[in-house]
C-alpha cells in the first residue's frame, strides 16, 4: 500500500480510519490498478504484499451469487460517473465470510470519462447479522413490512408483503415499487412516501389500495438510509365496526321502538272512546313514524266497514280523508278476509290496485302501509299509514307496526265495550230517575243530575218530587255507596218504596225509618243516605227528616241557612229504628235546595269549607233563575273536571199561594 505521502492521504487520518475499522481503497481506471490500505486487505482475508491489486483478484474474494451483482454496478458506475453504496459477501482464505460495504466517489478527467474511484470499506456482518435477525421477525408479523433505501428500492420485504405484491422476495430486492407497480406512481401512497421523505417524519394513512385487494392502514417511518413501511389490512376491523355500529343501530332503534309503545300503550291506556284512540294512533303516526296520515276503519256490527275520524288531522289530511271515506281503501277488503299485514311502495300498491292511482297521485303518497286490527284471532279493523316520501319496511319494523297495530286494537275494542256499557248505564240511569217534574200552583221544581268521570259505573245518587194526594209536595234526595248495577238496583228499590211510602201519606219519618229497616234487612251490605222532606204549600210549612245526608239549604233572599238537624244515621246500619223529623216554617219567598254529597264532597277539602262554599255561591245567586241558580251551582261549586261521584240537585221556588182542594 503506498504511503500516506504518495496517497496524498494525511497520516492522521488513516490512523483514524483505521482504527474505526474502516479501509480506504483506490481504483485506477485506466491502468486497472487496485490499491488497499492494510485494513482493506484484512477485511478481505486477503494478505496485502501478495494481493495482485487488479479487480479481477478482487472479484475472486468476492462470493460468486455476488460478483454479478458487483460487476453490473461497476459497469453503471463507469458509464454514468455516479458514487456508488454496494454491500456484497466475501468469502476469507480460511472459509469464513463476511459482509462488506463500500462507499466510493468518482473523479473524472476534463473529457468526462471516469479515470479514478476512491472510497472506504467497512464491515457490516455484525450489523447485517441484525438486520437478518430483525427480518426473521419482521416475517412473523401479520402486517405487510417492506424497506426501502433512499433510492426507493426494496432492501427487504417480508412474506406478508411479498404476497401482496404478487413476486418472490428474491426477485423484489433491488427493484423499485415505481417499476413493479406502476399504478402505485400518483397514488396516495407516492404521496405519502414523499413526504415522510422530505419530512423525515413518521406519517400514516388509510385507504383503498385496489392493487392489494383492500384497505389498507398505511406507517412510514423514515431514517437516513431509507424508508420503512408497514401495511395492515383493516378490513376486518372495519367489518367489525360495522357491525359494531350496526349493532348499537339496531339497539338504538330496539329502545326507541320501545319508548314508542310505552308511550303509545300509556296513552291508549287513557283512551275511553273510539275517537281518543284514534287521536293517539294520528298523534304516534305523525310523531313517532313520520307518516303523513293514518286512516282508522272498524268493521261494525252488521259488519259494515267505517271510516273513523280522529280529531287532530291536518287540513290537507281531512281532504285525503274525505276522499277516503268516499272510496275507501282498495287494500282494506283484502287485509280483512286475509288478516295479514301489506307493505307496499306506491308501484307495488298500484300493481294490485292500478285504480287508485289518482287518489295516490292527488294525495302524493309514495308508502303505504295497511296493518288488520286483530282481537281473539279476529280483525276487527284495519289502520292505514300513509308517507308522502319513498319508505323501505324491513323485518324490524314491520314486526314493530305489527305489534303497535295489536295495541290499538286492543284498546279499540276495549273502548268500543265500554261506549255499550255507557250506552246502558246511561238508559239505565234515564230510567230510574223521573222523567218529568210534577207541575204544582205556587213551587217551580228544577233539577239536575251529572254522572262522575266517564271511567266511573253509574252510580247510586237519586232525586224524586211527587204531589200527594192532599195536595203536599214530597221531594227525595238519596245516595246509595259505590257505582255499579248493584248500586243502581238498590237506588232503584229504595226510590220505588220512598214513593211508595209517600203516596200512601206516610210522614218523612216513617218513611226514612222503613227505608232504613228494608235496607237492613236486605243483607246487600249496602249503605244510603236520603232526605225526605213534605212541603205544605197552602201552610208555608216544610217537614223533613235526614238520614245522614248532607243538611238541605233555605234560601231567603241572599241569606241561606242549613237545616243541620240530622234525624238518624246513614239507612240501613240499625234494623228497626224510628227515625225522627222536624217542621220549619218558610218565608213567604224562599228557595230549598236538596243535594246529594256529589255536590260539595272533595278529597282535599273539608266538607265544612265545601258547605261554605256552596252557601256563598248560592247567596250571591239569589236574584238569577232557578234554572240559572243550578247552573251557576254546578259550575262553581261541583266544577266541570275531577268529579269522582255523580250528583243529584233538587231546587224548589216557593211562593205563599192558597191550597186549592183535589177532587
Amino acid at each position: 500500500m503506498p504511503s500516506a505521502s504518495d496517497d496524498g492521504v494525511p497520516e492522521h487520518l488513516l490512523l483514524a480510519l483505521g482504527t474505526a475499522g474502516v479501509g480506504v481503497w483506490e481504483w485506477d481506471v485506466a491502468g486497472d490498478r487496485l490499491r488497499w490500505d492494510q485494513r482493506t486487505a484484512d477485511l478481505h482475508g486477503v494478505d496485502l504484499e501478495s494481493f495482485a491489486g487488479t479487480m479481477e483478484a478482487f472479484f475472486s474474494c468476492v462470493h460468486p451469487s455476488d460478483v454479478p451483482i458487483l460487476r453490473a454496478r461497476m459497469d453503471t458506475v463507469l458509464a454514468t460517473g455516479r458514487s456508488f453504496l454496494e454491500e456484497f459477501r466475501v468469502v476469507r482464505p480460511d472459509g469464513s465470510r463476511a459482509w462488506l460495504q463500500v462507499r466510493a466517489g468518482i473523479i473524472i478527467d476534463h473529457t468526462g470519462r471516469v479515470v479514478r474511484v476512491t472510497g472506504i470499506c467497512t464491515d457490516t456482518t455484525g450489523l447485517r447479522a441484525g438486520c437478518e435477525q430483525a427480518g426473521r421477525a419482521l416475517q412473523q408479523v401479520s402486517d405487510g413490512v417492506v424497506v426501502f433505501d433512499n433510492d426507493g428500492r426494496f432492501v427487504f420485504v417480508n412474506t406478508v408483503m411479498s404476497r401482496l405484491l404478487g413476486c418472490d422476495t428474491c426477485e423484489l430486492v433491488g427493484e423499485r415499487l415505481w417499476d413493479l407497480k406502476p399504478a402505485m406512481i400518483g397514488s396516495v401512497f407516492e404521496k405519502l412516501y414523499l413526504q415522510a421523505l422530505h419530512t423525515q417524519l413518521p406519517v400514516e394513512s388509510e385507504a383503498d389500495y385496489a392493487s392489494f385487494g383492500g384497505r389498507f392502514e398505511v406507517r412510514l417511518f423514515p431514517s437516513p438510509d431509507g424508508i420503512t413501511a408497514y401495511f395492515r389490512n383493516v378490513d376486518e376491523r372495519r367489518r367489525a365496526e360495522a357491525d359494531r355500529a350496526a349493532l348499537i343501530t339496531s339497539l338504538s332503534t330496539a329502545l326507541s321502538r320501545a319508548r314508542q309503545l310505552f308511550d303509545v300503550t300509556a296513552a291508549l291506556g287513557q283512551a275511553l272512546t273510539v275517537p281518543d284512540v284514534a287521536d293517539v294512533i294520528v298523534r304516534s303516526a305523525w310523531d313517532d313514524l313520520g307518516a303523513d296520515c293514518a286512516v282508522i276503519m272498524l268493521v261494525g256490527e252488521e259488519g259494515r266497514v267505517r271510516m273513523v275520524s280522529p280529531t287532530i288531522q291536518s287540513r290537507r289530511v281531512n281532504r285525503l280523508l274525505e276522499m277516503i271515506s268516499v272510496h275507501g281503501t282498495a287494500a282494506t277488503p283484502d287485509v280483512l278476509r286475509t288478516a295479514r299485514a301489506r307493505f307496499d311502495s306506491r308501484t307495488e300498491y298500484l300493481t294490485d290496485y292500478p285504480h287508485t292511482q289518482p287518489l295516490l297521485e292527488a294525495a302524493a303518497i309514495a308508502g303505504v302501509a295497511h296493518i288488520p286490527l286483530i282481537v281473539s284471532g279476529q280483525p276487527i279493523g284495519v289502520i292505514a299509514l300513509l308517507w308522502g316520501t319513498e319508505r323501505t319496511f324491513d323485518a324490524d319494523e314491520r314486526a314493530f307496526l305489527t305489534t303497535l297495530a295489536g295495541h290499538c286494537a286492543h284498546a279499540l275494542e276495549r273502548v268500543r265495550l265500554y261506549e255499550k256499557q255507557l250506552s246502558v248505564t246511561e238508559a239505565l240511569q234515564r230510567a230510574i230517575l223521573p222523567q218529568r217534574l210534577p207541575e204544582l200552583a205556587g213551587v217551580e221544581l228544577v233539577a239536575r243530575y251529572l254522572p262522575a268521570g266517564r271511567d266511573v259505573d253509574v252510580g247510586g245518587d237519586w232525586y224524586d218530587a211527587l204531589v200527594l194526594p192532599n195536595g203536599e209536595l214530597m221531594l227525595i234526595v238519596g245516595d246509595v255507596g259505590g257505582h255499579g248495577l248493584r248500586a243502581a238496583t238498590v237506588m232503584a228499590e229504595l226510590r220505588h218504596a220512598a214513593r211508595a211510602y209517600a203516596l200512601l201519606s206516610h210522614p218523612p219519618a216513617m218513611i226514612t225509618s222503613q227505608l232504613s229497616s228494608n235496607l237492613a234487612a236486605s243483607d246487600s251490605a249496602v249503605y244510603a243516605t236520603a232526605v225526605v222532606a213534605c212541603l205544605d204549600v197552602a201552610d208555608q210549612t216544610l217537614t223533613w227528616s235526614c238520614a245522614g245526608h248532607p243538611p238541605p239549604l233555605i234560601l231567603d233572599g241572599d241569606c241561606p241557612a242549613f237545616l243541620e238537624e240530622v234525624h238518624g244515621p246513614i239507612l240501613g246500619a240499625v234494623d228497626n229504628l224510628a227515625y225522627r223529623q222536624d217542621t220549619v216554617t218558610l218565608p213567604a219567598r224562599t228557595r230549598l235546595l236538596l243535594y246529594s254529597d256529589g255536590l260539595v264532597e272533595r278529597r282535599d277539602a273539608s266538607i265544612s269549607d265545601r258547605l261554605a262554599a256552596l252557601s256563598a255561591v248560592a247567596a250571591q245567586s239569589h236574584a238569577l233563575s232557578l234554572d240559572a241558580l243550578c247552573d251557576r251551582l254546578l259550575a262553581e261549586v261541583a266544577g266541570s273536571n275531577g268529579r269522582e261521584d255523580d250528583l243529584c240537585l233538587l231546587a224548589a221556588d216557593i211562593r205563599s199561594h192558597t191550597r186549592v182542594p183535589t177532587s
